[in-house]
């Protein structure tokens, strides 16, 4: 075959060994141009195999997926020497010691209006029932205690935060205008 000359699409599929739909993708993907020499064809053929083969393809599949594996790996690996250094626990263990130690924040807390009303005779049943209604309200929060009940508390304080933000906001603009 001369290389200088035109060949058709079935005649450039038989010199590189691909089927002539294929030859006809190549051409309407722009890898070869139409009318272009068969030498021509065939160094474009030839750079674009490399350019897969390196992971440059047209669509970069493989070197996403490469990208991705050594991601995937870099992580297991930082996770894996975060939990020798004890830097990392479990969540069902993190949990686990938060319940604990809720519940005996609890137990501390229920004691305390029996404590007050012997060390303070001078409070008054209301006073012991105030108090007694506040540790109830903490015992809750300290029994309940979660992750879940963690990212609440901070998902309420940026909230909280906001708000402020915007009232302060507000205040500057009403005092600047009066």
């Amino acid at each position: 075959m001369n290389l200088d000359a035109t060949c058709t699409q079935a005649q450039f599929g038989e010199l590189v060994g691909i089927s002539q739909p294929a030859v006809s993708d190549l051409l309407a993907r722009s890898v070869i141009q139409p009318g272009a020499p068969a030498g021509v064809w065939l160094l474009d053929y030839c750079a674009h195999l490399r350019e897969q083969a390196a992971g440059r393809g047209a669509d970069g599949e493989l070197a996403f997926q490469r990208s991705e594996l050594a991601r995937v790996s870099r992580e297991r690996a930082e996770i894996k020497l975060a939990l020798e250094r004890k830097e990392y626990a479990p969540v069902a263990l993190i949990e686990q010691v938060l319940a604990t130690v809720g519940r005996s924040i609890a137990g501390s807390l229920e004691a305390l209006p029996g404590s007050l009303h012997k060390r303070r005779p001078a409070l008054t049943p209301e006073d012991l029932k105030i108090v007694q209604i506040e540790v109830s309200k903490a015992c809750d929060l300290a029994v309940t205690a979660s992750l879940a009940n963690l990212d609440a508390a901070e998902e309420a304080a940026e909230s909280d935060a906001t708000e402020q933000d915007a009232e302060a906001i507000l205040f500057e603009d009403v005092g600047a205008a009066g």
